[in-house]
């Protein structure tokens, strides 16, 4: 990050590229290349992958040469789901991590969290059990959000024909609609291998509530989670 922020002068692009920026995101400037500074400098994350940085910001990523700091595309935030494969289990842990609700202003627990079995059996062992079903969304090669469910005696646990689900994005990539194609992909993936309805369990407090109302889940009842907070639990018939 460092490397493109304090080159950021060397930052250029060709006349085709100014071009294919301004088509992509549909740019009302003549200006493109101080368009992409400005963006760079407001950016929410910047990642060097393979030969190429990206920014992300503002709903848009930008792809920078990282030797020649050429910008070569801009456009619009837009993640590709696809169903997990054994390869992914590995993200697991993390996108466990990102899906713990943390209220405005609390601190944020450490990573050794997850390792409390209430919390760890969402993905012990992951991909050995029935209903060990799971989707992922990828921007640019990176996995930024994950979808899975588990039949397994959790908070959202219902019956053992009900898989439970969880859903985690990165901090950096929510807000750009990556939750809702994660959800609707996980419930086609449910669809066809013949489950009925799934279950989930969330705070009282957490805005996601009325994401999961808005993709049809309802409110079935209400326990408390190892920590003794409030949870709503939610089924969605699919």
């Amino acid at each position: 990050m460092e490397d493109l922020t304090s080159n950021i002068d060397k930052i250029h692009t060709t006349s085709m590229g100014a071009e294919r920026i301004k088509r992509n995101l549909n740019l009302q400037t003549d200006d493109v290349v101080a368009w992409c500074k400005d963006a760079v400098k407001q950016a929410d994350i910047i990642m060097g992958l393979g030969k190429n940085w990206y920014t992300y910001g503002g709903g848009n990523v930008i792809t920078i040469n990282a030797n020649s700091y050429t910008v070569i595309t801009a456009h619009k935030i837009n993640a590709k789901v696809r169903v997990m494969r054994e390869s992914d289990y590995e993200c697991l842990p993390e996108f466990l991590y990102q899906a713990i609700f943390v209220p405005e202003g609390e601190k944020l627990p450490p990573r050794s969290v997850i390792n409390i079995p209430e919390i760890f059996v969402y993905i012990k062992d992951f991909g050995t059990q029935q209903g060990d079903l799971g989707v992922v969304a990828e921007q640019n090669g990176q996995i930024v959000g994950a979808a899975w469910t588990r039949t397994i005696p959790a908070y959202g646990h219902i019956d053992s024909e009900t898989p439970e689900l969880a859903i985690s994005v990165l901090p950096e990539f929510r807000g750009y609609g990556i939750g809702t194609k994660l959800m609707k992909k996980l419930f086609d993936v449910l669809r066809e291998n013949s489950y009925k309805q799934t279950s989930l369990s969330v705070q009282k407090n957490n805005p996601a509530v009325r994401f999961y109302q808005r993709l049809g889940y309802e409110m079935t009842g209400e326990r408390l989670d190892h920590a003794g907070h409030e949870d709503h639990l939610m089924k969605k018939d699919l």
